[in-house]
């Protein structure tokens, strides 16, 4: 009996996450009420309480649901750690981003929330994406230090890497008026090239370059 209700509480709580995180990524933190999210959930407002008091708890359940899905490729790390040439790891860095926020857009849609809308919601984004950035940040630096790239700002390319991928989806619909299916092999390689074109050293700025 016991195993059997531990398992139903289990697939309520996680309704109620699920609905959470359609509401709050369509319609923010303050537009979406408990109330709608439990009518999505197909629970009443008092079930939900029992999980979540708290509306802002409800909403640090949804994005790290979400935000626990993020994985780096053994093969990613490697190549970062190692310092691998760029035309290796700019490619591999774009599929990352584009793959963990852009299909499906939700985990980039409650970032955005979160950054907004959400006291307190930087520490939970830090703690899961925090180690991620952290090591494409020293990558760069380190390939900066070697001459293999630019001497750019290395925490500026990292964040300028991630804009670019996890806004693609809803900057192409909203401008360039396309609402087909986009490959993502094929938009890794556009934005890579331009990235590589972008990082990478001109004869003037050091005789040092990546192939």
């Amino acid at each position: 009996m016991n195993k059997k209700k531990r398992a139903g509480t289990n697939i309520t709580e996680a309704k109620i996450v699920e609905a959470a995180v359609q509401l709050f990524s369509r319609q923010g933190f303050k537009a979406t009420s408990t109330r709608d999210i439990a009518d999505l959930a197909q629970v009443n407002e008092v079930t939900l309480f029992r999980y979540f008091p708290q509306k802002s708890k409800l909403f640090s359940a949804a994005a790290e649901s979400r935000l626990g899905r993020v994985r780096m490729s053994r093969e990613l790390q490697q190549k970062l750690a190692t310092d691998a040439a760029i035309s290796e790891t700019v490619p591999m860095l774009t599929e990352f981003f584009l793959g963990n926020f852009c299909d499906p857009p939700d985990l980039a849609r409650l970032l955005y929330v979160a950054s907004f809308e959400v006291l307190g919601a930087n520490r939970l984004i830090r703690e899961h994406l925090g180690p991620h950035f952290d090591a494409i940040r020293a990558y760069f630096e380190r390939c900066a230090a070697k001459g293999h790239i630019r001497n750019v700002d290395s925490a500026l390319a990292t964040v300028s890497l991630a804009g670019m991928a996890s806004a693609h989806q809803n900057y192409l619909w909203l401008f360039a008026e396309n609402d087909k299916e986009w490959n993502a092999t094929e938009v890794a390689s556009s934005y890579s090239e331009f990235l590589l074109r972008a990082l990478r050293c001109t004869p003037t700025e050091t005789t040092s370059t990546d192939s």
